[in-house]
């Protein structure tokens, strides 16, 4: 049943089924009017013939002389209408018309009527019976109605097939940007031979999406390539000062040294992360269990820096997930709320959420976009050690997992950092 409601939701939503249903009711309404149109016009201009048949015949007789009539024609004086049934009379009074009876008069039902002057001038009534004038209009009209069914049946079903197809193009390129979106750079919509405009958009989807791989590619193993090169000569640099004899320059140059090594491993590990595809190594994750392992493991180091650990599950939840990469995630989180955040941290799972809040002073959420971004550090941070990168890794982390990295103002004060597994 969910199934079927997701696809009714898909067909309000397209735009060409909606468009291909608009041209075909459109066209529909546009056939009905013409066939409504063309059966009055002709019903009135066979009205006119037939009066014009009945004129002729009145004019040609006289009331003086006139024969009671026939079983295919009826000739009367107005004063002299007995024997008829009441809607020749009332049809006599507002000067003719189409005549329907109930019974038959003289093996017809159907009657059209006329009063017209006779050869002297009177006034006389003038009937004929029309039958088969009426029955070839039914037939006319069943024709016409039963022909405008089936063009406009074909019609619809011509122009949701039309629209099907190229919702199916349209979703399939809209796939491939969601794909793109997500970080997976090889997504790829593919163009059929067409050669119409949706195919071109394809193209240049196509030409765009691979354009931009290879730019970050690039980049991302510019900057690995960078943070690898330089950890060697770091290195030397490290074992130098390390043999120097020691003094407070010599302490404050190992503690640089130290952080630089620190800001590349941390380089390498975003690249790593934002370079890797697919799902290996993903495993089921509890949530909860994770946060209370994390919660042992960095309790310690919370507590030796004279603030409170504590772990909030609300609802616990399963997630597919990559163990490794959540650790580092969580252990970035939770350095960064001991740097920057007050005296209690908590560790929380929140069904699909899992992250870590503090009670410190907080961050403009104006800001929020920011400080996610690599190398981005706030001017109140600035004065405490960091990189900036830890929040990009974070994120890294959170974009590997189809999860999305949620920043919101703590109650009653602080951070809140969620990983929100989206797909959950």
């Amino acid at each position: 049943m969910r199934e079927w409601l997701v696809r009714f939701r898909w067909l309000q939503r397209s735009s060409t089924l909606r468009l291909a249903a608009l041209l075909s009711g459109i066209f529909a309404i546009g056939f009905v009017v013409a066939i409504f149109v063309a059966l009055t016009l002709g019903q009135r201009a066979n009205e006119r013939r037939l009066d014009a048949t009945l004129e002729i015949l009145a004019q040609g007789n006289s009331a003086a002389e006139i024969d009671r009539g026939t079983a295919a024609l009826i000739l009367r004086p107005l004063d002299d209408l007995s024997g008829l049934p009441d809607p020749f009379r009332r049809a006599a009074l507002r000067g003719g018309g189409t005549v329907f009876l109930r019974d038959d008069l003289m093996r017809s039902d159907v009657w059209r009527v006329l009063v017209a002057q006779d050869n002297t001038g009177l006034p006389i009534m003038v009937g004929i019976p029309i039958d088969d004038s009426e029955d070839a209009q039914e037939l006319l009209a069943q024709i016409l109605w039963t022909t405008a069914a089936i063009v406009i049946a074909l019609t619809l079903a011509i122009g949701v097939w039309a629209g099907l197809l190229a919702q199916r193009r349209l979703a399939q390129i809209n796939t491939t940007l969601d794909r793109l979106a997500s970080g997976d750079l090889s997504a790829r919509s593919g163009h059929s031979k067409s050669k119409d405009d949706l195919d071109d958009m394809s193209q240049n989807l196509d030409q765009t999406a691979a354009e931009l791989e290879r730019l970050v590619s690039q980049t991302r193993h510019l900057s690995a390539s960078i943070a690898h090169d330089l950890r060697t000569p770091l290195a030397r640099l490290r074992a130098q000062l390390e043999m120097l004899p020691a003094s407070d320059g010599r302490g404050a140059a190992l503690e640089e040294a130290s952080h630089l090594s620190d800001v590349f491993d941390t380089i390498m590990r975003v690249a790593r992360i934002e370079a890797g595809q697919g799902r290996d190594g993903f495993e089921p994750l509890v949530m909860d269990d994770f946060v209370r392992e994390m919660a042992e493991i960095y309790g310690p180091v919370v507590e030796d820096e004279g603030k409170i650990l504590a772990v909030d599950v609300v609802s616990p939840a399963t997630v597919q997930a990559d163990r490794g990469m959540l650790v580092q995630a969580m252990a970035n989180l939770i350095q960064n709320a001991l740097v920057h955040g007050g005296d209690r941290i908590i560790l929380f799972v929140d069904g699909p959420k899992m992250g870590v809040a503090d009670n410190g002073a907080g961050v403009d959420p104006a800001q929020f976009a920011e400080i996610i971004k690599p190398m981005v550090r706030l001017d109140a941070a600035r004065s405490t050690q960091g990189s900036g990168l830890g929040l990009a890794l974070v994120r890294a982390v959170a974009d590997r997992h189809g999860a999305r990295l949620d920043l919101a103002e703590n109650t009653p004060q602080g951070l809140r950092i969620a990983i929100n597994f989206t797909e959950l």
